[in-house]
């Protein structure tokens, strides 16, 4: 092709028509050459590799070394790789790949048997642990019940017999025998004391995180059963163990639900000293001013939630500051309930913020 038809080609590059069929004129070395359209020439070689106009070794391997000028990283360079194998692989790396996997291996099995055997299940940890709830109610099954036979008393034969039947004596007899029989079970609806401190001198770290972790855990089965002061005993057993932001986050709002303030004040407190500007803790910090009459402090809160979360449902009510002025002026309450459940938020957790109920898993 000469070289006023390779410019004439080129003065048309503008419109090429990249979903169209490549014309076979542009199937050639001196139009490859000074083609500068990177994704133009990606088109051209997929139709020199798929052979729709005939295999062209020579013409393929020009193009794709002209396109690696242009663009290095194109992705019309890549080559499909089958999957490595040990036959693909030389010796030394399957041997590296072999030893990585029986490495991990074993130090999977190591962490299970840790896991399995670890000494929160020991008996001289044992008296640690909260008892089963609902452990304490029993029935007494030590007295063997006794069947008596009821008495049978002849019937009367005739209407003489019947005049001398005494029907409330028989009825007294009968409530004799319902008072004689075995008293129903007792059970006992106090909850059983459960220490709110743990020890943990004979636990190592990852032992002190998962039970850490457990007991927030069941805190939070608590709350949702609306066992408030039972979720905060197990919040309690956790801080006793490692103190987290979620654990602290999650007992202030147990305590604002038992309108514990000055406790929930100072659980808001300690998440804000181990992370300052912790959204959660300041909302139920300006639940607990506005309970305590420390209006302006709510405010503040409010302010600085809103100052980082602009449509943040929860603390906007009007406009943010109106809110804390009319509960000044009327006596409003004002209603945020949050408890943090999990770092990663679902949709269910999101739903829950909306309405103000949820939990730091």
């Amino acid at each position: 092709m000469s070289e006023d038809a390779v410019l004439s080609l080129q003065s048309h590059s503008t419109t090429v028509d990249y979903r169209g069929k490549v014309p076979v004129e542009h199937l050639d070395y001196d139009y490859i050459e000074k083609c500068k359209d990177v994704r133009y020439l990606e088109k051209i070689l997929r139709t020199l590799r798929s052979g729709e106009e005939g295999i062209y070794p020579h013409l393929i391997k020009f193009c794709e070394s002209h396109l690696e000028k242009l663009d290095p990283k194109s992705r019309a360079l890549r080559k499909e790789m089958p999957v490595a194998t040990a036959a693909s692989l030389s010796k030394d790396e399957w041997s590296q790949i072999e030893d990585e996997l029986k490495r991990w291996q074993e130090e999977t099995k190591k962490t299970e048997t840790t896991l399995k055997h670890q000494s929160v299940f020991d008996d001289p940890v044992k008296e640690n642990m909260p008892p089963v709830r609902g452990s304490n109610c029993f029935v007494p099954l030590s007295q063997v019940k006794k069947i008596k036979k009821p008495s049978k008393c002849a019937l009367p034969r005739d209407y003489r017999e019947w005049d001398k039947f005494d029907v409330e004596k028989e009825c007294e007899k009968i409530e004799e025998d319902v008072d004689k029989t075995d008293p129903p079970a007792i059970i006992n609806s106090g909850h059983p004391k459960i220490k709110t401190q743990v020890d943990t001198s004979l636990l190592s770290q990852q032992e002190k995180l998962f039970l850490a972790n457990r007991e927030k855990d069941k805190g939070n089965e608590a709350f949702r059963a609306k066992d408030y002061e039972e979720a905060v005993t197990y919040y309690s057993r956790s801080l006793s163990i490692i103190t987290t932001v979620a654990a602290y986050n999650n007992r202030a709002q147990a305590e604002i639900k038992l309108e514990h303030w000055h406790n929930a004040l100072k659980d808001c407190l300690s998440v804000l000293e181990l992370e300052p500007g912790n959204l959660k803790a300041l909302l139920r910090r300006a639940v607990v001013y506005n309970h305590m009459g420390n209006f302006h402090m709510a405010t503040e809160d409010l302010r600085t939630v809103l100052r980082e979360e602009p449509q943040n449902t929860t603390a906007t009510v009007g406009d943010g500051t109106e809110a804390c002025s009319s509960c000044q002026r009327k006596g409003k309450k004002i209603l945020i309930q949050e408890i943090e459940e999990a770092d990663n938020q679902t949709d269910s957790d999101n739903k829950a913020h909306k309405t103000g109920d949820c939990l730091n898993y």
